[in-house]
């Protein structure tokens, strides 16, 4: 899907002041890294690693495993579509609703997809389970000890689990040493959504060595590109946790608080900073189309999503005051 996913601000111009649509959050200070890539602008008249090696080691480092345990992708899409590639014509079952990437990615590589509800409806012939956790866009989190079981229970299936969202919910999720116990477990990372640069696309995967090994072959050399790895480096060396998750978790709960007692307006339970919502009698497009008019406010119709329809939309939670002046525009609208 090129077109249809959030954060649509290349749209609209200059008349977004509040990015309420993309799942990052982008009031972070990134001062920091915008000087020392400007610092690091000629390394651009050099190709780049072709596998990003040094930046493998220095994020298997942290994790107390081995680099054949990571495989460096640019962002965490590009490793969506070389799980299914490796695994061509298989049989997946996709966990909805949820990014329409695992079922675009396998469709192109001619899986058979089944869309399924939970865990508990993914057929027996399927070979790959495709599950987002935290699950964009609802925000929930599947219970850790219940994915242990399935995992366990079907050894002949490959779980793989995109915890693009881990660094933005309080829950219990999987480490990278801990899911490495399990063979048929594929984990993919986002420091694109951890560090908010969208931008320069960079994520990985992490699997037992012989998972990635076989993944790794349908990754196209350099496809990670030199200010993209400078940047990974540079966020993992300095130690930089950009945001406060408990703060930003307390003012995601207040969020949602405010909004669910607004009339005519359904907002679902969330484990993290965004979550979705349903209007009762209008639709998502028109309240999108409103809020960018009258109040530079950007919002993700959440109608293209498998299983949801023109009543649906997600947010993300912003700055207190950006979520205040949100409330107070959908009151009036409604």
């Amino acid at each position: 899907m090129i077109n249809g996913h959030g954060d649509d601000i290349y749209n609209y111009g200059k008349k977004i002041v509040s990015n309420f649509s993309s799942n990052i959050y982008t009031r972070q200070d990134l001062s920091v890294l915008d000087d020392y890539l400007c610092s690091c602008i000629a390394s651009i008249h050099s190709y780049p690693e072709p596998d990003a090696i040094s930046l493998s080691r220095l994020i298997a480092d942290r994790n107390q495993v081995a680099t054949n345990n990571i495989c460096i992708t640019n962002g965490a899409t590009e490793a969506i579509y070389m799980i299914a590639q490796a695994f061509r014509g298989k049989h997946s079952a996709v966990i909805q609703p949820t990014f329409s990437e695992y079922g675009d990615a396998c469709l192109v590589n001619d899986h058979i997809v089944s869309m399924v509800k939970s865990i508990d409806d993914i057929p027996k012939q399927a070979d790959i389970v495709w599950l987002c956790n935290p699950n964009n866009p609802t925000g929930t989190v599947t219970d850790k000890e219940r994915l242990k079981e399935y995992i366990i229970s079907h050894p002949e299936k490959y779980i793989v689990i995109d915890q693009s969202y881990e660094y933005f919910t309080t829950k219990s999720l999987f480490a990278v040493s801990e899911a490495m116990q399990y063979k048929n477990v594929i984990l993919l990372h986002s420091m694109t959504k951890r560090y908010a640069i969208p931008g320069l696309r960079l994520g990985y995967i992490t699997a037992c060595s012989e998972t990635v090994a076989l993944i790794s072959r349908y990754c196209m050399p350099w496809s990670v590109n030199g200010l993209a790895i400078e940047a990974g480096k540079f966020l993992l060396e300095n130690g930089a946790e950009i945001i406060k998750i408990e703060e930003y978790i307390a003012e995601a709960k207040r969020f949602h608080k405010i909004l669910s007692q607004i009339e005519r307006l359904e907002v679902y339970d969330t484990d993290t900073h965004f979550f979705l919502c349903r209007l009762t009698d209008k639709t998502a497009s028109e309240l999108k189309e409103y809020l960018i008019q009258k109040h530079g406010i950007l919002i993700r119709d959440a109608s293209n999503f498998h299983g949801l329809n023109e009543h649906y939309f997600r947010v993300a939670t912003q700055l207190p005051k950006e979520n205040d002046a949100f409330v107070k525009a959908i009151k009036e609208w409604i």
